[in-house]
């Protein structure tokens, strides 16, 4: 928590991997710490806005998986599996949390760019924990984000955070994708 002493507001982003690791729905066993943590932050007056991937892992269990890869289906998936995610999500918390979800044009557009400011600001005065997530079920590629990580990075603009922390399955920032590159290389500390 030293590292974060200073800090007013950060921006937590999870990742997929550690929200549905198995494709069997949501995991509080791996979310717990992540919400202890949130927990913490909170008690030392530190303001949290969390931005959850997994809504597509988490709603995969109620689906064949024979017809995953289609992109109705993955829609149909992300709509099924963020009412999961966010329930699991709200069982880990005593306080209040509220579900933003966002598209591509919220963020490009300077007036919706500005109201999901506010409403995330307006959120955190009242003492709530937003959970913000990609509107999955009704983005379209060409108007996609990304990954949850430049929502993260984003979002975390649009709030004046202090910090983003990524909790992913990787080690850390490279040089490319690791696991498609094999001399992907650690970068230890961005300046």
């Amino acid at each position: 928590m030293v590292l974060f002493s200073n800090f007013e507001r950060i921006v937590l982003k999870v990742g997929s991997a550690l929200i549905a690791p198995d494709g069997k729905g949501c995991s509080p066993h791996k979310l717990f710490p992540i919400a202890q943590f949130i927990i913490e932050c909170r008690s030392r007056g530190i303001e949290v806005v969390l931005v959850s991937s997994g809504s597509v892992a988490a709603g995969r269990q109620y689906f064949p998986k024979s017809n995953c890869n289609s992109i109705p289906m993955k829609k149909a998936m992300a709509a099924a599996g963020q009412s999961d995610m966010i329930s699991t999500w709200d069982r880990l918390f005593d306080f209040p949390t509220c579900q933003i979800l966002l598209t591509h044009g919220d963020l490009q557009d300077p007036e919706r760019y500005q109201s999901v400011s506010s409403t995330i600001d307006k959120a955190l005065s009242h003492g709530i924990l937003p959970i913000v997530n990609e509107n999955d079920t009704i983005t379209t590629d060409e108007l996609k984000v990304g990954d949850n990580d430049n929502l993260a990075a984003i979002v975390s603009a649009a709030v004046n955070a202090d910090g983003l922390v990524l909790c992913t399955d990787v080690d850390g920032l490279y040089t490319g994708n690791p696991r498609i590159d094999k001399n992907a290389k650690l970068i230890p500390l961005v300046e």
